[in-house]
């Protein structure tokens, strides 16, 4: 090679070289202002539902909506609320207090539209709140942030999703954005990546890209009218002014620059994803897995499979560019839904995983992050949520009996039709004795005990009646999946069948398939997260983090 070849050959290299750091420090720039965005907009966003003060009982579903203003006025989405009516809200910081549903305008001849509702706190106090922006600046593709509180996931502190701004303002008067929303997510607010309130979720359709809300201007433009203790069914005639936003040009200038826009040169592990196929039931299964690396205590190399438990069954292979790599099963953890393999014929690639460090990752609202599919398939995600538990609800086991409240000793007072407790012969008003050998002495001992299991376990039941004493082993089923029309439900993929039981979890807005768990997330500069171990609901993919796979790893290592 010449000298004037070497020199364009380290000319190029030192040019990706720069583009590759521009790259980098448009992404972290990007990523703060989104973290600074969430911590002006995360305070001010609350969960509320209709409460009786004087019963001190819920009355309703529950909604999300925003706080605007220190002395407590809070924009929701008007389906939520009947003006007159109180409402319970709920602070992220902890903080509850009550508030009146005061004007909303419900358009009699386009019911749902404009959807436009206000509230205010009734108790005195100064409270956390968030600045109206102006749905007439926005522009096309500019970045957007929702943070509410989907009613399936039922937690105090909502939820995280990022996306963009579709259409400004479409043909019914609403913004169109891409952040995924479902129910009790109505009435929580969009913001700009300023932290400033743009728009009020009101409504999807199936696709995932479609997802309505309410211009944040209409509450300026009627906030006298919305003032009142009144529903409008058509616009008031009491208006308001409406100012140019300060920020205008700006936002103009900026939504053409990089800054808001950057290129996810993203860094990839070489094969950190497999998918891997086995029988679950006698139907072929196909569900990704996490290939780690790993150095044993004695300073050998190991390759793990890590993968969704509930989604592998008998006969599992595992191909690799068509070559079918010959897997050992080391374990799973039930309560966190893992099944761990090793191989054992060494490939390239894996997630180098540090098993004797502490975990590093900082589970951050905002991060920035990315999941791996196999053959390299990138997913962009933001992360959602802290560390939470998910109680088991979806995933209980089915026995199919009820027993007699406050019984001593403990009745059976339901058995379902083919369940597993018919099955096995439990008759109504037999009586309880064990459950795998521990006794159960009265009735509230019985739901915490059955609890204790997952589907497909096989638990030893004790009972008797006038005849004697019976014992029998059988297999606890699934509850299975709940059927419902509405839009929210009929994303592609669907949910996963396991989907929760899970402590110390966090979620993404990756539109992770059910079928497609099991791949790793990592942060954008690389870091490994945890796994995608279940698509809970249109909004929300859940992760186990990599503390959790560290531990189950080392339980074998030991």
């Amino acid at each position: 090679m010449n000298n004037a070849i070497k020199g364009i050959a380290v000319t190029i290299v030192m040019l990706f070289s720069l583009n590759a750091v521009a790259q980098k420090k448009q992404v972290a720039k990007f990523q703060k202002t989104i973290v600074e965005a969430v911590k002006k907009a995360y305070p001010a966003s609350v969960r509320m539902w209709g409460f009786d003060v004087q019963q001190n009982q819920r009355t309703s579903a529950q909604f999300s909506g925003v706080v605007v203003s220190a002395d407590g006025y809070i924009l929701t989405a008007a389906h939520t609320i009947l003006p007159g009516k109180n409402y319970k809200v709920f602070f992220p910081d902890g903080r509850e207090c009550i508030a009146l549903a005061l004007g909303k305008i419900d358009n009699k001849e386009t019911p749902g539209i404009p959807d436009v509702g206000m509230m205010k706190i009734t108790d005195k106090g100064t409270y956390p709140f968030a600045e109206m922006g102006y749905s007439a600046s926005l522009v096309k593709n500019e970045p957007c942030i929702g943070i509410s509180y989907p009613e399936t996931l039922n937690q105090m502190l909502p939820t995280l999703r990022l996306g963009n701004i579709a259409e400004a303002k479409n043909e019914y008067g609403f913004i169109r954005s891409t952040c995924k929303m479902e129910p009790g997510d109505s009435g929580g607010p969009l913001f700009d990546y300023y932290g400033r309130v743009i728009g009020l979720h009101s409504a999807i359709d199936v696709s995932e890209e479609m997802n309505f809300e309410i211009p944040v201007d209409l509450y300026r433009r009627y906030w006298t009218a919305l003032n009142s203790e009144k529903l409008y069914t058509a616009f008031p005639e009491k208006k308001d002014s409406v100012k140019t936003d300060p920020l205008s040009l700006q936002l103009q200038k900026e939504s053409k620059q990089k800054a808001l826009h950057p290129d996810f040169d993203l860094p990839t592990v070489k094969n950190s994803c497999f998918p891997i196929k086995s029988i679950v039931e006698g139907k072929n299964q196909e569900i990704n897995a996490t290939l780690l690396n790993v150095n044993a205590a004695n300073g050998a190399k190991k390759q793990f499979l890590l993968s969704k438990n509930t989604m592998v069954g008998e006969q599992v292979q595992c191909d690799v560019n068509g070559v079918t790599v010959p897997i050992k099963f080391i374990g799973i953890d039930q309560e966190n839904d893992l099944i761990l393999f090793e191989l054992e014929q060494r490939i390239n690639g894996g997630i180098d995983l540090n098993i004797s460090g502490s975990d590093s990752v900082k589970i951050e609202m905002g991060k920035l992050l990315y999941s791996i599919g196999p053959a390299g398939k990138v997913m962009c995600s933001v992360l959602g949520s802290t560390l939470f538990n998910l109680p088991k609800i979806n995933s209980q086991p089915y026995l199919g009996a009820m027993v007699v409240y406050n019984s001593s000793p403990v009745q059976f007072s339901l058995i379902k039709a083919d369940s597993p407790a018919e099955k096995a012969g439990i008759k109504v008003g037999d009586e309880l004795i064990s459950m795998n050998g521990k006794p159960i002495k009265k009735a509230s001992d019985f739901a915490p005990e059955i609890m204790k299991y997952w589907e497909g376990d096989e638990v030893t039941f004790e009972w008797g009646n006038a005849s004697g004493k019976m014992s029998k082993t059988l297999k606890l089923e699934g509850r299975g999946q709940s059927v419902f029309n509405h839009p929210a439900e009929k994303f592609e993929g669907g949910k996963s069948e396991r989907r929760d039981g899970f402590n110390a979890v966090f979620t993404h807005d990756a539109a992770i398939k059910a079928n497609a768990c099991g791949s790793p997330v990592f942060n954008w500069q690389g870091s490994f997260y945890g796994i995608n171990i279940a698509r809970f609901s249109r909004t929300t993919t859940i992760v186990v983090p990599k503390k959790i796979v560290i531990n189950f790893i080392l339980s074998f290592m030991m």
